[in-house]
This record gives structure tokens, sequence and C-alpha cells, in this order.
């Protein structure tokens, strides 16, 4: 059993420092700080320190043990993470499961392809790598049409979808532009009415991440789309700098969904 114990532990430390540092390295690369790799950060250096420091662990335990109210305080910790872990397992399960039920090849979806920021030079690696996946899906299926979806934040010289639009070998006329939006909720929402403004097929095909396919399923159905007609998840293949990104953006989805179940109903 001892064996097993330190097996066990250097297990979850090996695995704890490697995502320590991949959730690092967008910060440091890529000047990426958002609240997916602080969390991670957070999770990572408090695994590390309960099972690579076992004894300084162990000797903390046995303090906070000794005093009424800090052994209450403990206890309600350790339920706490607890709690979040089977969040974490069961969400991520949940968000894995979504970016599964890509598009018969009978059927022909209407494209939304969500957007992502736009810099200075033209697209984000993120960017980048949804225009990649709709050229794909597109070069594929001739007779599917494509919203681009994102409007111009202020950091952006133009706005996400005609930064799609331009980096698209295709002809106008399967592609429309959802200019306006500024969050993935208003990418749905408006590309929804263009869908019934220029009769497209009801059924949709959301190009993002796969991280993120959860939570834009979730707003599709809210916004009124039908799992009945379809919507189907087409999801990116990462480059380089995706691969870097996916565990902060992961993350990030833990707390991003939570927060579209509560704040936005």
């Amino acid at each position: 059993m001892k064996v097993i114990g330190i097996i066990f532990r250097t297990i979850i430390s090996t695995v704890s420092f490697v995502f320590l540092i991949w959730f690092i390295l967008p910060a440091v690369i890529m000047r990426v700080i958002n609240p997916g790799n602080l969390l991670g950060v957070f999770i990572c250096l408090c695994l590390i320190f309960r099972f690579t420091f076992k004894s300084a662990y162990i000797r903390l335990k046995e303090r906070l043990y000794s005093k009424r109210i800090t052994n209450i305080i403990f206890r309600v910790i350790l339920s706490c993470w607890a709690i979040f872990g089977v969040y974490a397992v069961v969400l991520s399960a949940l968000m894995c499961y979504s970016m599964l039920p890509y598009p018969p090849e009978t059927s022909n979806p209407t494209v939304i392809v969500l957007g992502a920021q736009v810099k200075p030079w033209g697209p984000s690696a993120v960017l980048w790598q949804r225009i990649d996946a709709a050229q794909k899906y597109l070069d594929s299926k001739k007779n599917v049409n494509a919203i681009l979806s994102g409007g111009q934040g202020k950091d952006e010289p133009v706005s996400e979808a005609r930064s799609m639009r331009d980096n698209l070998k295709e002809g106008d006329d399967r592609l429309y532009l959802e200019d306006k939006s500024t969050n993935t909720r208003e990418n749905i929402r408006f590309s929804k009415k263009i869908i019934e403004q220029n009769d497209l097929d009801p059924s949709a095909a959301i190009i993002t991440d796969s991280y993120h396919q959860f939570r834009a399923r979730m707003i599709a159905n809210k916004e009124g789309f039908s799992t009945a007609k379809g919507i189907y998840s087409i999801n990116t293949e990462n480059t380089a700098q995706g691969l870097i990104l996916y565990p902060t953006f992961f993350v990030r989805e833990w707390i991003a969904i939570p927060s579209e179940v509560l704040i936005n109903k």
C-alpha cells in the first residue's frame, strides 16, 4: 500500500507540475491572463502542496485540527474541494460529450462560425483555427451556407466577421456576415435572425473550439434552435498556439457556463 501511495502521489505531482507550466505559458508567451489560467494555476499549486510536500501538508493539517474553529474551517474547505472536484469532472464530461455530434453526410446545415479576437495584424490564433475549420467544411459541402459572426471590439481593426470573410476562399453567395455581436449569445441570436430572414436551412452546425461547444449548444437551445432539426458541432483543429491556450480556455468554461445558466436565463 505504501508503494501504491508513493506511485499515486508521484503521478499527481507530475501531472500538476505539467499543467502548472501549461497554464503559465499563455501568460508568458501571449500575455493571455484570464480566470481560466488563474484558477488553473491555483488548483495546480494546491495539488502540488498536497501531494508533493506531504509532510508539510500533514503538519498544517494537524495544527488546524488542534483548534475547534480552524478544525471547522479546514473541514469546510475540504468539503468545498470535494464538491468542486465532482463539479469539474461532471461538467468536463458534458463538455466532451458536446464535441461529438458532427453533421451527418446527408445534411446541409447552416454553418455558424463564432468569432474570436482580431489582432492589428490579422486573425488571432483562435480565430484562424475557426477560419480553417470553416474552409474545410465548406470545401466538402458545396450546398452549405455559412454565417460569419462577430462584431468589432475597441481594440480590433475590423469586425471579426469581416476578418473571417477576408480570409476565406469562398464566393459571397454562400457567406453571410453578422458583424454586430459582442458575445457568444449575440453570435447565435443574431445568426438565427439571418437564417430566418434569408430562409436558410434551420439546422445549425456551430464552428468553434471543442471546449466551447457545450456552452454554444446550450445558448442555441435557449435561442430557439431545435435539437430535432439539428444542432451540430464542428470542432477546430488546434495549432501549436491553440494547444498552448487549450487548458486555460477549457477551465475558463467552468466559470462561464454557470454564469450562462444563472445570469442569462
